[in-house]
């Protein structure tokens, strides 16, 4: 199974990096073949409604990267850091420039890095909600990191247990998918 991992930060060195790292060591555990998006993929231009209506936008080579990187995906990580209460800038303006379904039947797992667990899961929200809106669909676990988690010389045996959970449930939501469309076909 094909994981795009995608670390919804500009940032070279990142609390966001680390937790995708994380999440990229214990993929195969689980069964998948992850790759980390192209970082400057994140640092698309901010999108215009007008080249969005016109067709325009998806001529851009980089958008069209994107595009086949996560059609090519049986399964795609959303990670963020938190900022001002939610996901951040670069990772929104990114997902604005998919196309409605882009995500359709992609089972998503959700990841935050913050200070805290609540605003974690706050940011996690937010993505649900555009996880939604492009026709994906978001495992029941989330992963929220405390920044304080990340920082330590070996990972925190809870927090790898997150992880390990909700690469579990993708798993199953991608051969669930499968089965599903199979049987459609």
């Amino acid at each position: 199974m094909k994981l795009c991992l995608v670390s919804g930060t500009t940032a070279a060195v990142s609390g966001c990096h680390r937790l995708s790292a994380l999440i990229r060591d214990r993929a195969e555990g689980a069964g998948f073949d992850a790759h980390d998006l192209d970082r400057s993929l994140l640092a698309l231009p901010v999108l215009t409604p007008e080249a969005y209506v016109s067709g325009e936008l998806f001529e851009d080579p980089r958008v069209r990267r994107l595009l086949k990187e996560t059609a090519d995906a049986d399964a795609v990580v959303l990670a963020t850091p938190v900022q001002h209460g939610s996901m951040s800038g670069a990772l929104k303006n990114t997902l604005d420039h998919l196309p409605p379904t882009a995500l359709s039947g992609k089972p998503v797992l959700l990841a935050s890095t913050a200070a805290g667990l609540r605003n974690g899961a706050t940011a996690c929200d937010h993505l649900r909600c555009v996880v939604r809106a492009l026709g994906g669909w978001s495992a029941p676990t989330q992963i929220v990191a405390e920044r304080s988690e990340l920082v330590r010389s070996a990972p925190d045996s809870a927090l790898l247990t997150r992880i390990d959970t909700g690469l579990a449930e993708l798993a199953q939501l991608v051969r669930a998918f499968r089965a599903t469309s199979a049987t459609l076909v």
